[in-house]
């Protein structure tokens, strides 16, 4: 059998330079970001290069402006103390790069934060990926769910962010008599952070047809597994002050002491959904015969010197609730494990591991740190 090909030339124009734009604004008093890069070439094994030097700010529908200055390259952040956004404002952005080239969003609008009305957990296996062994593996463990009421006249759309923190410990004895036996005793509290959603996790398609609101939306999976294989941390001590520093040594199996689940609910417009709608549809598809066709997602930044020059991403405003749970799988209730509401305090990084010195005065203990089933913060 013989066969002839014939090569397609796409004649793809790679010489403009395209802004890429990643900015969100919330309800949340925190330091915003917009992140400015240039995309790369079709086929190029270049990375993105930071758009320096540019003037990025938002306007309000009050006539406000509030400045964004470049912390680092390409990253553009507010000033907390300054700007926050506040709830059935509309916002934009506004970019003009080195070149004179100005940018703006579509307007955006944020909608009143929304507060589910219950958080809880079911009993559940689910095929995960093993942090250990790379594989895949059936586990037994908890759906996080979600109910929320609808409350106003249009439909509520939402983004779920869920992140996990999982809290070890460790001790490390070091003896300074060994005739006597007498020693220090220190104490590592080391946490780790994992995400359980790889997708964006959006509402939509389990409302109710009569009220409209959301009844049990998996906002994850968490496994009911003891142990963990999680960064293993050694000291490094300075026995003058008995001072010590964490260091990661490899990663271990390690008992599980308290699991801490950080929620994060976005309330957002309907331009915001559809596009967080669209990216999702793009990144679970598997190459099937109906699965929705790759295209480049329409954003909402344009150039207005210039209506013909392109420009990739989205500017974000969205009001946001956010709480913090313990989840007990010890101590059920109704044969379902329990979420202990806490006070929300993140983790100061993703991992790490603080060293206790051993006077008994608990100098460094994590301020989020959980010490009892019920929720009791390190408050000694």
């Amino acid at each position: 059998m013989t066969s002839c090909s014939k090569v397609y030339d796409p004649h793809i124009d790679t010489s403009q330079n395209v802004l890429v734009v990643d900015g969100r604004i919330t309800t949340k008093t925190d330091a915003y970001h917009v992140v400015l890069t240039y995309a790369r070439p079709f086929n190029s094994s270049e990375k993105n290069t930071p758009a320096n030097g540019a003037n990025v700010y938002v306007t309000d529908d009050m006539g406000n402006s509030f400045k964004f200055n470049e912390r680092d390259k390409g990253d553009y952040v507010s000033d907390s103390l300054q700007f926050t956004g506040q709830s059935v404002h509309i916002y934009r952005l506004h970019i003009v790069t080195t070149d004179g080239t100005e940018y703006e969003s579509d307007p955006q609008k944020i909608f009143p934060a929304v507060s589910p009305d219950n958080v809880y957990a079911e009993f559940d296996n689910q095929e995960i990926l093993d942090s250990y062994s790379g594989l895949k593996v059936n586990t037994h463990g908890a759906d996080i769910l979600l109910d929320i009421s609808n409350h106003s006249d249009t439909l509520p759309r939402f983004r779920i962010t869920s992140d996990l923190v999982i809290q070890y410990y460790d001790q490390k004895w070091i003896e300074i008599d060994y005739i006597n036996r007498i020693g220090y005793l220190f104490v590592n509290y080391c946490w780790m952070t994992e995400n359980i959603n790889s997708d964006f996790n959006l509402t939509g398609g389990e409302y109710f047809l009569n009220s409209a609101s959301v009844k049990k939306h998996q906002a994850g999976f968490l496994d009911d597994n003891n142990t963990v294989y999680a960064p293993y941390y050694v000291a490094e001590i300075n026995m003058e002050d008995t001072t010590a520093i964490a260091e990661v040594n490899g990663s271990k199996f390690t008992d599980v002491h308290h699991r801490l689940l950080f929620l994060n609910l976005y309330t957002l417009n309907n331009e915001t959904y559809l596009y967080y709608k669209s990216l999702n549809q793009q990144m679970l598809s598997e190459g099937k015969l109906f699965d929705p066709v790759a295209a480049q997602l329409i954003g909402n930044i344009k150039c207005t010197t210039d209506p013909m020059k392109k420009a990739i991403g989205f500017f974000e405003a969205s009001s946001v609730s956010y709480f913090e749970y313990v989840v007990d799988f010890r101590n059920s209730a109704n044969s379902q494990p329990v979420l202990i509401k806490t006070s929300y305090i993140m983790p100061p990084e993703p991992d790490g591991c603080y060293i206790d010195r051993p006077d008994g005065k608990h100098h460094d203990i994590p301020s989020f740190w959980i010490f009892t089933g019920n929720g009791t913060k390190s408050i000694i």
